[in-house]
């Protein structure tokens, strides 16, 4: 009897046992493709091959998460895994999904179709966490890829070229550190999941009673209006959106629609596809203060409080936001009496003004003796001919003034010596005596000049280096870089990049001397672009500043590979701010030809001027 006992206790064991492996299998199984949708968790993700030499996992049990790590610190310092193969049919939406813990800097998805040689861009650049869930061809086909060197072309023009057709894919998820800096990278992932069991989002709309020509208009402070969204085709299950202000200082709106109308001005809210985030649909909303009509507006601005008082500053505040007829364009100019300690920059009647006064210049004391006042030295503010009254909020306080010709603001205060005014803004409302009413903005920034360029002295080689291999015993450092082959014509500095046979892109550059800055604020470094060439429509040339930082001794190399700052593919005046992480370092000014997978061994860009301020 004992044994017939002990056999059945075993058998009923065994049964346990099974139904239990039944019912939790092994979670390190990677789950198969069953050709319409698929979620890898964490620790599926951790048995995933790597996509690059040092792409590599590990799975945080703590949080159910996995890390995602590139470990191979080289300059292009990316790496990662790639999914199984997936039989992806295009005759149908595919949906990329990822939810996002964290990224050290960047994240990127491509998209490996067999057959194919390149891969092709569905996210890059990206580092905000979160979900992010997108139609796979349409992010491919965005403006954003489009406007890059995307190699290779997806269809831009006629559409996906695997359109209709299957193709067996992996998906490649990359953790990207930055730009040109030997530091391996991080992300942290919760799972991801593809879908091909849908059809495409083609269309998103927001609706509202109150809508109007895709515009709602409302003034400030008045009850809130529920908007709702619909999503085209009828048979897309996930009809969920996410909703966005861009400014929700002027109007917010709650994640399931609610929208309130806090400030003054004027904004857009947007609706998302939360399945598919390449569909957004916007609206426009102006929030008014009701003081729009000029004769309502100048009897409120003539009722508040001003000689230097706080106290309507709110009230003044949504006045200067208010939009009127002739608010948008100062007709008459702007501009003030120019002075060796001062620089600017004009657009529309929006002025920016950098403060270079030096306490140690000459000229500079000379110049703030002449325009003393008190125990401040004035720059002469010019709005054009004519007489008006002019509201001032001068970094918040508020002044009530007749012009006459000129106005002042101060850019330096004597106390025993001469020392620079500090930063400060101004806004203005301006009712000329013929009834227009104008406004401007002064925005003066305490700053300190490091360096002024002309194209001249982007030549200059006792200011500038440009690469030469054979020169590595005189500076090893600055002569190991890509080179540019630099020409001077018509006060244009004319870049083109000069890269050694072997070297595999097609970038160079030429780097400043060493360059320091006396404190830990932020710098700021404006770049006049005069032109930039392409090879053709997708393939742009792309100006980059790098950085390369010294000890404080300035001989010790703390960053031999370049960190890169900024970069872009567009003209004109360009404004960077960074903070510098040393004291000493030098500029690398790179013309680049090859910024995704295409190689534009012709690029060149024409430079006016590169001039830093560090900002007090």
């Amino acid at each position: 009897m004992k044994k017939i006992y002990l056999f059945l206790i075993l058998l009923v064991s065994t049964f346990i046992l099974i139904g239990c492996n039944k019912e939790k299998p092994d979670d390190n199984t990677i789950v198969g493709w069953d050709g319409k949708s698929v979620t890898y968790k964490a620790i599926n993700i951790k048995n995933f091959g790597s996509a690059t030499p040092a792409g590599t996992t590990n799975y945080n049990s703590g949080d159910d998460t996995v890390s995602i790590w590139n470990i191979d610190a080289s300059l292009d310092n990316y790496g990662g895994i790639q999914t199984p193969t997936l039989t992806l049919d295009f005759s149908r939406a595919v949906i990329f999904k990822m939810e996002v813990i964290s990224s050290y800097t960047q994240y990127i998805v491509k998209l490996a179709v067999e057959g194919e040689s390149e891969y092709y861009y569905v996210l890059s650049d990206e580092g905000v966490p979160g979900v992010v869930s997108v139609n796979v061809v349409d992010a491919m086909l965005s403006d954003k890829y489009r406007l890059r060197n995307t190699q290779p072309n997806p269809g831009y023009n006629q559409g996906w070229k695997h359109a209709g057709t299957k193709k067996n894919c992996n998906f490649h998820i990359l953790a990207k550190g930055p730009d040109g800096e030997k530091q391996t990278a991080e992300l942290i992932i919760k799972s991801i999941s593809v879908y091909n069991n849908q059809p495409a989002v083609t269309d998103i709309k927001i609706i509202s009673d109150q809508l109007v020509d895709n515009h709602i208009e409302a003034l400030k402070g008045s009850s809130g209006i529920r908007l709702q969204s619909t999503i085209s085709p009828s048979t897309i299950v996930n009809k969920n959106v996410i909703w966005t202000s861009s400014n929700p200082d002027i109007a917010s709106v709650s994640k399931d629609g609610f929208l309130l109308f806090a400030g003054v001005g004027e904004t857009s809210i947007h609706a998302t596809s939360e399945i598919d985030q390449s569909k957004v649909a916007s609206i426009d909303v102006n929030v008014k203060s009701g003081y729009e009509d000029p004769t309502q507006l100048t009897d409120k601005l003539n009722s508040l409080n001003y000689q230097g008082n706080t106290s309507d500053l709110a009230t003044f505040n949504d006045l200067y936001r208010t939009s009127w007829d002739t608010e948008k364009a100062m007709t008459h100019s702007l501009s003030y009496v120019g002075l060796d300690a001062l620089d600017y920059r004009l657009s529309s009647y929006s002025l920016r003004v950098d403060n270079y006064f030096n306490k140690n210049n000459a000229n500079d004391v000379k110049d703030a003796e002449n325009n003393k006042n008190s125990n401040f030295a004035y720059a002469d503010l010019s709005l054009g001919k004519g007489n008006a009254t002019v509201y001032r909020n001068i970094a918040g306080k508020l002044y009530k003034e007749q012009y006459n010709g000129t106005l002042k603001f101060a850019y330096a205060v004597y106390n025993g010596t001469w020392e620079k005014s500090p930063s400060y803004q101004e806004q203005a409302i301006v009712i000329w005596n013929n009834g227009d009413i104008k406004k401007y903005e002064i925005n003066v920034i305490a700053t300190t000049l490091i360096a002024d360029y002309s194209a001249l002295d982007l030549g200059n080689t006792d200011l500038w280096t440009v690469p030469d291999r054979q020169k590595q015993s005189i500076d090893p450092i600055a002569h190991a870089l890509s080179p540019a082959r630099l020409t001077i014509e018509s006060n244009v500095a004319r870049i083109k990049q000069n890269k050694y046979p072997e070297a595999k892109y097609c970038f160079g550059g030429i780097l400043s001397n060493i360059l320091t800055v006396d404190s830990d604020n932020m710098a700021e470094i404006i770049l006049d672009v005069h032109n930039l060439n392409q090879m053709n429509e997708f393939v742009k040339t792309m100006w980059e500043l790098k950085i390369i930082y010294y000890d404080q001794d300035g001989r010790t190399v703390i960053n031999s590979n370049p960190l890169k700052i900024a970069s872009g593919n567009t003209v004109g005046l360009k404004t960077i701010n960074f903070t510098p992480v040393y004291r000493r370092f030098r500029i690398y000014l790179v013309v680049n030809g090859s910024d995704i997978g295409a190689q534009f061994v012709d690029a060149q860009m024409e430079i006016r001027s590169l001039k830093m301020h560090t900002i007090d």
